[in-house]
C-alpha cells in the first residue's frame, strides 16, 4: 500500500496524485474525485484533505473478499491517527476533525482497467497559527509508519483540551489530571530503575504512593522539577478533579482552562516533546 501525498499545482486548482506505479490517474477516475485531491488554504489555515491508497490485485481475484482491502480503510485511519496525534501536539490545535466531508479514492490496479472503491471519509490535519515545520511534518509520517504513538500522558492533554472545546469541562480536568498522574509516575519510575531498583518493586511503590500530591512530593525528591508548586497542584489541579470525578461536578471553563494548564505544564516539565 502506497500513501501518496496530494500534489499542489496551477495556485487553486487541486489535482490528484498519480497511481502507486508513478503514472497519472486515467482522466474518468480523475473526474469522479474533481475538487476533491489536495490542499486547500487560507492565510489562517491549511489542511490536507486528500490521500491515495494504491493496492494491486490479481485480475482473478475477488475484490470485495480480500481480507487484506476489508482492513484498508480501517489500517489507514489508525496510521492517520497517530499523524494527527503528533501534528496537534506539535502544533498545540485541537485534535479533532475539522472538515471530514471530504472523500479519498481506493483505486485496484487490474489488467481490464481501473475499479474504484466505495469512497471513505478521511481524517484530517488541522494546522493554524503555529504551523508544523516541513521536519515535523515528515516525523509524524515516520512515526505513524513505525506504529511509534504520542506518549500517554501527552495524549491524554489532548482529550483534555478536546474536551473542553466540546464544552465537557468535567471530563476536561479528568483527563488533565490523569495526565499529570502518568507523566509524574512515568518519571518517578525512571529515576527509581536508575537507581537499580527492580521493575516489579517499582510498579508496586508507586501503586502506594497513589494519587497526584504524593507524586508530586515523590518526583520533587528525586531531583524532578514538575513546574507548579504541591500547594497550587493540590488546591487547582487534584482537588477539581476529585470533585468532577467523585461528586459529578462540572467546573466552570475559566477553572477547568487553570487545571489542564497545570497539567501541561508538568508533563511538559518531565517529558518534553522532540522537536520533530
Amino acid at each position: 500500500m502506497d500513501i501518496t501525498l496530494p500534489i499542489v499545482a496551477g495556485g487553486a486548482r487541486l489535482e490528484a496524485p498519480p497511481d502507486f506505479r508513478g503514472r497519472p490517474l486515467p482522466a474518468q477516475l480523475v473526474q469522479t474525485f474533481e475538487g476533491r485531491w489536495g490542499w486547500k488554504s487560507t492565510t489562517q489555515l491549511c489542511y490536507v484533505t486528500a490521500a491515495s491508497a494504491s493496492v494491486l490485485l490479481q485480475p482473478q481475484a475477488q475484490m470485495t473478499d480480500a481480507p487484506e482491502f476489508k482492513a484498508l480503510g480501517d489500517a489507514y485511519f489508525g496510521w492517520f491517527r497517530i499523524v494527527q496525534e503528533w501534528a496537534s501536539a506539535w502544533s498545540g490545535e485541537p485534535l479533532a476533525d475539522f472538515d471530514s466531508s471530504h472523500q479519498s479514492a481506493i483505486h485496484i490496479a487490474a489488467s481490464d482497467g481501473y475499479l474504484t472503491a466505495s469512497p471513505v471519509l478521511l481524517r484530517t490535519v488541522f494546522i493554524g497559527a503555529s504551523p508544523l515545520s516541513r521536519a515535523q511534518l515528515k516525523g509524524a509520517f515516520a512515526r505513524a509508519s513505525r506504529e511509534d504513538r504520542l506518549p500517554v500522558q501527552h495524549r491524554l492533554l489532548l482529550y483534555a483540551r478536546n474536551a473542553k472545546l466540546g464544552g465537557d469541562t468535567r471530563q476536561a480536568v479528568i483527563d488533565a489530571a490523569t495526565s499529570a498522574e502518568v507523566a509524574l509516575g512515568v518519571y518517578v519510575a525512571s529515576r527509581l530503575k536508575d537507581k537499580g531498583l527492580k521493575p516489579e518493586f517499582i510498579d508496586e511503590m508507586i501503586k502506594d504512593v497513589n494519587g497526584i500530591m504524593n507524586l508530586h512530593a515523590l518526583c520533587t525528591s528525586l531531583g524532578g522539577k514538575p513546574g507548579p508548586s504541591q500547594n497550587r497542584v493540590g488546591h487547582e489541579l487534584a482537588r477539581v478533579r476529585n470533585e468532577a470525578a467523585h461528586q459529578g461536578k462540572t467546573p466552570s471553563p475559566e477553572v477547568a482552562e487553570i487545571a489542564i494548564g497545570h497539567a501541561e505544564a508538568i508533563v511538559r516539565a518531565l517529558h518534553p516533546l522532540p522537536a520533530s
